[in-house]
């Protein structure tokens, strides 16, 4: 019996204890698929309102959420704190702003009262890890320092936001 090249490295690694990426856990996983999935449904909506088409349908919305893990979802927009924005035209413009004013090194309390509680608590990587889903609007994230202070963000409202 001859056995190839391929099958020996194969072999040989398969006994070779490597290094290996820690595995995220399931729940932080499922919250990036529930992520994922929004984020394409949203895009779908738009790729189709730009070529003039019907917005998504939902069946093609079941269809791509069927298996989606359960997020907790946060206080309604119309219920957020509206900070210094306040007198905004809609809650959705008054969240926009809001979600501007996230800054680097501004610490939870700043955010919190900004943004509100988040849906989401984790880690990835070390690093705390802030989800907030908007039912109509999308998810954003804000990435924390180990000192509790802004690292970056992710606004729902892509880069602009």
């Amino acid at each position: 019996m001859q056995i190839g090249l391929p099958v020996l490295v194969a072999l040989a690694l398969a006994g070779t204890p490597g290094a290996r990426a820690a595995e995220p856990d399931n729940a932080t996983l499922q919250l990036e698929v529930k992520a994922l999935r929004e984020m394409v449904l949203d895009l779908q909506g738009r790729v189709n309102r730009l070529e003039g088409g019907p917005p998504p349908t939902a069946q093609a919305a079941s269809a791509v959420t069927r298996s989606a893990p359960v997020v907790p979802e946060t206080t309604p927009v119309a219920a957020m704190p509206l900070g210094a924005n306040s007198g905004a035209a809609n809650p959705e413009a008054a969240l926009r702003a809001n979600w501007s004013n996230v800054r680097q090194a501004m610490d939870q309390g700043e955010v919190t009262r900004l943004l509100g509680a988040p849906s989401k608590k984790f880690t990835i990587d070390g690093r705390t890890v802030w989800y907030y889903v908007y039912p109509a609007t999308g998810t954003g994230s804000v990435f924390f320092t180990d000192q509790g202070r802004v690292s970056s963000r992710q606004s729902p409202f892509g880069w602009g936001g």
